[in-house]
């Protein structure tokens, strides 16, 4: 037997913690659960001592050989005692987030299942803090998906948040920059789409030779119903 796992049996036995709890332990360590003989010497320990008496828990198939974790006994407790689930820990494994402090465990286990949402949509090369940062301003995982089919990928993660709360479609801002603006702020995005500014409007007015306006006169001419034809008859008599 393991020192650990000896650890372990000797806090169940000291009545520190639940045989609940000695099993979350256990599955952390990567080691089969508890078997009916080690819950009943526990609960033996325990009434020799004085302390409560604690029924076993029905036999547990043996959970069999899995990788070895790398955390201390204290960062063992410290997860069991925020109860973050060894098949969390295992799923983070597979997701190949494997040089995760125990404190962003923890953080990340409270994100839970915004966290297998992105999984299952095929995200996984965000940070922890990328990761917490969407799900705490609610980013929807279809949303990020529609801002790299746009090709956005030169928006960091706040001016994704900031477009998400405004509604703005990623759409919007690719069409945007098809129709020649390349280089808006978030801000001037928010509000062309607030005076529903039409992309095609944009490119009419480039076609027209109309290439260097400010979002202002943008917003301008569109309120005013300003034919960008018209703008270039114009031009064009001028010459």
């Amino acid at each position: 037997m393991n020192e650990e796992r000896t650890m372990v049996l000797e806090m169940l036995a000291a009545g520190k913690i639940t045989i609940e709890q000695a099993n979350q332990l256990i599955e952390v360590l990567g080691e089969p659960s508890l078997s009916t003989a080690e819950q009943w010497a526990g609960q033996r320990q325990r009434e020799e001592r004085g302390t409560p008496h604690l029924e076993p828990l029905e036999p547990v198939e043996p959970l069999g050989h899995r990788r070895r974790t790398n955390f201390t006994f204290d960062q063992m407790i410290e997860l069991s005692e925020h109860e973050v689930d060894p098949s969390y820990l295992r799923s983070l494994r597979d997701a190949g987030l494997t040089d995760l402090t125990v404190d962003e465990i923890i953080e990340l286990s409270e994100h839970e299942s915004y966290l297998i949402k992105l999984r299952e949509a095929g995200i996984s090369d965000l940070t922890v803090d990328q990761l917490v940062e969407l799900s705490e301003h609610d980013i929807k995982p279809g949303y990020l998906i529609k801002v790299r089919q746009a090709g956005l990928t030169d928006l960091d993660f706040d001016a994704i948040v900031e477009l998400s709360e405004h509604d703005i479609k990623p759409s919007y801002i690719s069409r945007l920059r098809e129709a020649g603006l390349y280089n808006l702020s978030v801000e001037e995005v928010i509000e062309l789409n607030e005076h529903d500014i039409k992309p095609s409007y944009v490119k009419a007015l480039h076609d027209a030779g109309m290439e260097d306006l400010t979002v202002d006169q943008l917003i301008e001419l569109s309120e005013r119903e300003v034919d960008p034809s018209y703008l270039k008859a114009l031009q064009g008599g001028a010459n």
